[in-house]
């Protein structure tokens, strides 16, 4: 048998499923005050995959070459089509007009400060509610 006789489903195919599964587990995109990207973990709570437009830290893109962190980044960035998804939305479940906030006009950013002197000090941080980037633009 040869491999590519058992391949179900194209690599673009296999990106939109997994950003309908992103929206679906309700995994969030953050985007830190430097321009990176953190997608939430379903699987592990409280922690955050690392993401650029070709990568995430995550094991599944680790094995696998993609995952649904990088698929929903790629959906919010407007690379990944999600018009041409075969399968329809189940019955009555609206898709979000933003895979960022999934329409909740809010993200998580960290944020951070110095607290102490030089030798004792530490940067004490926490996440706060900031306009999402994708549909609440800042005006210049």
């Amino acid at each position: 048998m040869n491999v590519l006789d058992t391949v179900t489903e194209t690599i673009d195919q296999a990106r939109r499923r997994l950003a309908a599964k992103a929206r679906q587990e309700g995994v969030k995109l953050t985007l830190d005050d430097d321009g990176r990207w953190y997608a939430s973990s379903v699987s592990q709570a409280g922690t955050r995959h690392y993401l650029t437009a070709y990568s995430c830290t995550c094991v599944g893109f680790c094995n696998h070459g993609r995952c649904k962190h990088n698929s929903a980044l790629l959906a919010c960035l407007g690379w990944l089509d999600l018009d041409d998804d075969p399968e329809p939305d189940p019955a009555g479940a609206a898709r979000p007009d933003c895979a960022v906030c999934l329409d909740a006009g809010l993200i998580d950013a960290p944020r951070s400060r110095w607290v102490g002197g030089c030798a004792l000090g530490f940067r004490d941080t926490w996440m706060t509610a900031v306009p999402c980037p994708s549909c609440q633009p800042v005006a210049a």
